[in-house]
């Protein structure tokens, strides 16, 4: 049986799937926004964006096995010409 909810508007209805679920629009390593659906599935996959995956994860998959991250100065440098502004 079908279990969506719908939101009727004024001029259009909205409906949400009963399977449907929210996702992050940001990558939980780098903290940069998902740039496509490339980005979403990497991170629906791996957890992070595929420059994350490239850079990070997969050079370093032992460590990261067993808990590594990378430091937010490590990210900052490696993907540099991504930051305008630095995170506080």
């Amino acid at each position: 049986m079908d279990k969506s909810r719908t939101i009727e508007k004024k001029d259009f209805d909205i409906v949400i799937d009963d399977d449907f679920k929210k996702l992050k629009f940001d990558c939980s390593v780098c903290k940069l926004v998902l740039r496509g659906l490339e980005d979403v599935e990497s991170v629906e996959s791996f957890g992070m964006c595929v420059d994350c995956q490239d850079y990070f994860y997969w050079p370093n998959l032992e460590k990261w096995k067993n808990g590594w991250r990378p430091k937010k100065e490590e990210v900052h440098k490696k993907l540099n010409n991504y930051y305008v502004v630095k995170e506080k």
